[in-house]
């Protein structure tokens, strides 16, 4: 039987295409139903019904390609690309002359928005040289409202409008340190903030508040977190802490009230009680003979310094030398609890949490 097969399979395929379909039921079957199969698909028929096969149309001519374009021509259009490049980058920078030139030598089919964006560029330069004719405040007033109004658009715009604001900025004289301070972080200008706000002169609140916020935009929580702590204790009461960037932070005065459950007004008991819950850290030195805020009210006052006493005890209990020293411990823990009862309850039932 295997040798039968293997005959077989020898003669198919040494003899594929000479097969004879009357001696072969089987193969004359398959043959016809290929027919069959193949009628359904006109122009293609078997060979053996002995018909020529139809033949296929010729294919279509492809269509030529478009001509490359010359060395020239690219040159041309790589200059064109690089002057549009040049204009956006000068109207990013404020500088709109060069933008309008540049922008008057374009071809308007280079880009649908070149000829928009000219106009507009001569519409700003305009408004901008009638604004140098104004006094200085005016000035630093016009170029904030039109910075800011452009910084909420897309590019090239937005940089403009952030660049006008730091014009605005640049335009504040040494008094207004922590604003102009504030208009370059605003800009983007974090290193130009950060130098504007460190020779601002004696250290106030709202300098270092926005040291603080400057910090925390370059990343530097830790540095940050410093400048904020010494404006708290410089003055709570500045309006400029209700919109620092830290949130944690921000929220200390909730803490302190709702917590800490201090007895009087818990803005004065934010440094230490940002202290003591491990969100600022602690100082080194001594409070010493902090300024007074000036237009805090006699019940702020007596809180504030009664929460700079409270640091100070907070800081000797910190110290090394006092920890080997049961009596020194006990005295700065009663200057604490003399400072602020609550506060001190406060502290001891985290420390005894934390042991």
């Amino acid at each position: 039987m295997f040798g039968g097969g293997r005959a077989f399979m020898g003669e198919d395929y040494a003899s594929l295409g000479q097969i004879d379909v009357a001696r072969r039921p089987g193969v004359r079957l398959s043959v016809w139903r290929m027919a069959s199969q193949l009628a359904l698909f006109p122009g293609v028929v078997p060979a053996e019904a002995g018909e020529a096969p139809v033949a296929c149309n010729p294919p279509a001519a492809a269509e030529p390609a478009p001509a490359p374009f010359s060395s020239q021509q690219m040159g041309l259009f790589d200059a064109q690309v690089r002057r549009l490049r040049a204009a956006l980058d000068a109207i990013a920078n404020a500088d709109l002359p060069s933008a309008v030139s540049l922008l008057a030598g374009l071809p308007p089919e280079l880009d649908p928005g070149v000829a928009s964006m000219q106009h507009r560029a001569a519409e700003l330069l305009a408004d901008l040289q009638h604004l140098d004719a104004l006094p200085q405040p005016a000035q630093v007033a016009a170029h904030l409202e039109l910075g800011r109004a452009l910084a909420v658009e897309s590019e090239p715009w937005s940089s403009l409008g952030r660049t006008l604001i730091g014009r605005a900025g640049a335009g504040l004289g040494p008094a207004e340190g922590a604003l102009a301070g504030r208009l370059f972080m605003e800009a983007g200008m974090l290193e130009r903030a950060r130098s504007v706000l460190l020779a601002a002169g004696p250290p106030t609140a709202a300098t270092l508040f926005a040291l603080g916020d400057v910090e925390s935009a370059r990343g530097d929580r830790s540095a940050a977190r410093r400048y904020y702590r010494d404006a708290l204790l410089h003055d709570p009461f500045d309006a400029a802490f209700d919109a620092i960037a830290d949130a944690d932070v921000r929220a200390l005065p909730d803490v302190a009230e709702l917590e800490a459950e201090v007895d009087s007004d818990p803005r004065a008991w934010c440094a230490p009680v940002g202290m003591i819950a491990g969100i600022l850290p602690r100082p080194n030195e001594l409070t010493g003979e902090l300024p007074m805020p000036a237009d805090a009210g006699a019940e702020k006052l007596a809180a504030l310094a009664r929460a700079r006493e409270f640091v100070d005890a907070l800081v000797r209990a910190g110290a090394p030398d006092v920890h080997k020293n049961r009596d020194a411990l006990l005295d700065a823990r009663r200057c604490m609890k003399r400072a602020s009862a609550p506060l001190f309850a406060w502290y001891m039932g985290r420390l005894a949490g934390a042991s």
